[in-house]
């Protein structure tokens, strides 16, 4: 038996307080399409601080826990492979399990849950003779697992198949705007007219895994002025007004963002014995304009920096990508490890490109075929023999980076 393991992205977890007698919600996750424009314009909130040990909420009576997985951008993927799985031999009754998870700390805690989570399936299925785990994971889950993967100290014995997609390996200029201005666009104005908008700044610069999304590849950020390079990771390159209320509790995510940034916290994949590169697939979007670099104006010093992002620089720092993670974040593995791109295709192509490629990533047909076919690519498959490679699509729109 090779038991499946998805790990979905950010904020794709439900979040509720245990501590009360209906396990109020304090996070819902995009169950529906309605859920999902709602919050697209109407803009997230979530209020609930986190302490300077991320372990913990600020609430005195407040206990954060995961609850479900949000439906729309996974359930019918997962299902259709389960479908899929059940129509080979070598794979009927394959058990997936869904790994969700707070997003709002670390990444590297949750990959320690994670490690305990498949000690626990370990154990619930030892009679059923487990000869290796298989994962999939989405945008920040990829993150989860690459920290997940350090703490097996070299022991890969376990791990059987991966595929990766949409992974923010370096981060998302995206994560920044949201710490600096909020969502942006109707939603923020909509948040501001409510007195929301500052609130949500402020609660999210509180969470480990929005800074560990930062952007860290070259030229992300740039001065105006002296086109001199901005490394996040430094606290000097941080407008003051961002942490003077939250001194102790910023300099503790900063220092944890460089533990995560360290060999001890996200692994490096080009460290991996050859034998377990070749188990991994990794799959990208591309084709979709995203915010790629951001453009600063330095007045004097660095510390009187009157904003950290020039908003008129986003448009003109567009490149390709998922319109979420920049393709330069994604693909940093593709000389190692099998990427395979995704073009964003028009309108009436999938529709679900349109409405949110890189958060519907798994809806997109092409996408759940490069899973299917990975993951039973050893079984006789006459579709997958007539292909010269077995992620191939008759229109070309996915390629071998």
């Amino acid at each position: 038996m090779k038991p499946i393991i998805f790990i979905p992205g950010i904020q794709a977890t439900s979040l509720v307080n245990s501590n009360t007698f209906d396990f109020n919600y304090i996070w819902n996750a995009y169950d529906t399409l309605g859920s999902s424009i709602s919050s697209s314009v109407f803009g997230t909130y979530i209020n609930e601080n986190l302490q300077i040990n991320p372990l913990y909420d600020q609430g005195i009576e407040t206990i954060i826990e995961r609850n479900h997985i949000a439906r729309l951008p996974y359930e019918s993927a997962i299902l259709k492979l389960k479908t899929k799985l059940n129509c080979t031999k070598a794979y009927k009754d394959t058990p997936i399990y869904l790994f969700g998870y707070d997003w709002r700390m670390s990444n590297m805690e949750s990959a320690k849950r994670l490690k305990a989570y498949i000690e626990y399936l370990k154990h619930k299925l030892q009679d059923k003779n487990i000869e290796g785990f298989r994962f999939i994971t989405h945008s920040m889950g990829g993150l989860v697992l690459t920290c997940y993967l350090n703490l097996l100290k070299d022991d890969f014995s376990r791990i059987d198949k991966i595929v990766m997609t949409a992974p923010p390996f370096l981060g998302s200029p995206y994560s920044l705007i949201h710490m600096v201005k909020g969502d942006g666009g109707l939603r923020s104005i909509l948040n501001w007219a409510i007195g929301r908008n500052e609130d949500m700044r402020k609660v999210i610069r509180t969470y480990p895994g929005v800074y560990e999304l930062l952007p860290v590849y070259p030229d992300a950020l740039k001065y105006i002025d002296t086109d001199e390079p901005l490394d996040l990771l430094k606290k000097i390159y941080w407008q003051k007004n961002i942490y003077d209320d939250i001194k102790d509790l910023f300099d503790s995510r900063l220092a944890l963002l460089n533990e995560f940034r360290s060999p001890s916290g996200l692994k490096n994949l080009s460290d991996l014995p050859k034998a377990i590169k070749n188990k991994i697939v990794i799959v990208i979007g591309e084709g979709d304009e995203t915010f790629t670099k951001i453009k600063v104006k330095k007045k004097g010093d660095t510390n009187n920096i009157t904003n950290l992002i020039d908003l008129n620089s986003l448009n003109d720092g567009k490149e390709s990508g998922d319109g979420t993670v920049p393709f330069k974040s994604s693909s940093i593995y593709a000389n190692e490890i099998k990427t395979l791109a995704v073009k964003k295709q028009n309108i009436f192509d999938e529709i679900s490109n349109n409405l949110d490629f890189h958060g519907l990533f798994l809806n997109d047909s092409r996408v759940r075929n490069i899973i299917e076919r990975y993951l039973t690519v050893e079984e006789t498959n006459p579709v997958i023999k007539k292909l010269e490679n077995w992620w191939d699509t008759p229109d070309g729109s996915v390629r071998k980076v």
